[in-house]
């Protein structure tokens, strides 16, 4: 089943499915390690979120997070 990354629970393992963000928000991401298909894990789920995909630890806004589906593993 697919969600937004914002829907996950701490801890969990997901696979990126989607970036439903702007063209500028997308590279961005993926200059960063964040593409559909990439697998992490979410270490907060607070105000902001932070996300580990390989080992790369990122920080992103409650907002964006909303744009990014993820299927859970």
């Amino acid at each position: 089943m697919l969600k937004p990354i914002r829907q996950a629970n701490r801890g969990e393992y997901f696979t990126i499915y989607s970036l439903d963000c702007s063209n500028d928000e997308a590279f961005g991401l993926q200059q960063l390690g964040c593409f559909v298909g990439a697998c992490g894990r979410l270490i907060s789920g607070s105000s902001d979120i932070i996300l580990q995909i390989g080992e790369t630890r990122l920080a992103i806004s409650e907002r964006l997070a909303k744009t990014i589906l993820i299927r859970s593993q």
